[in-house]
């Protein structure tokens, strides 16, 4: 059972035995994360629209296990903070989003942010940087 089955199954109400989650998350780098990112999106593209500016920001608290955004707070459902890439996997009442980003001091620290709403669907991706802060 690997661990998107585990996820996809307690989305489903199914009782998935604690050992077996702990295994799995043990196996997981970067399933705990401690570090903080300060994320900011100066570019918005929604659909098949051109894209347009942003100011869309979004900070990924590592020990609280959560991202904040202007739209609220949400629980982290998995996350890869290792070499130089950080991937942020979070599931939220109407939308998933997925945060990548390149975390490599020496590079160019540049970022994606995807919202997938399921009503309609919609996609929604902002072009930005992430710097950590903690």
């Amino acid at each position: 059972m690997g661990i998107f089955n585990v996820i996809n199954a307690l989305r489903m109400g199914v009782k998935v035995p604690y050992a077996v989650c702990a295994a799995l998350l043990a196996l997981v780098p970067g399933m705990v994360l401690g570090s903080d990112y300060s994320c900011s999106f100066d570019t918005e593209c929604y659909e098949s629209e051109a894209c347009a500016a942003s100011d869309f920001a979004v900070e990924v608290r590592g020990e609280d296990q959560n991202i904040a955004t202007d739209f609220g707070t949400f629980p982290i459902l998995a996350i890869r903070d290792e070499a130089n890439i950080l991937t942020v996997f979070v599931n939220s009442d109407g939308a998933v989003y997925l945060l990548s980003a390149n975390t490599d001091p020496e590079g160019d620290a540049s970022a994606r942010f995807t919202a997938h709403v399921t009503d309609g669907p919609q996609s929604i991706t902002y072009l930005g940087t992430c710097e950590r802060v903690g």
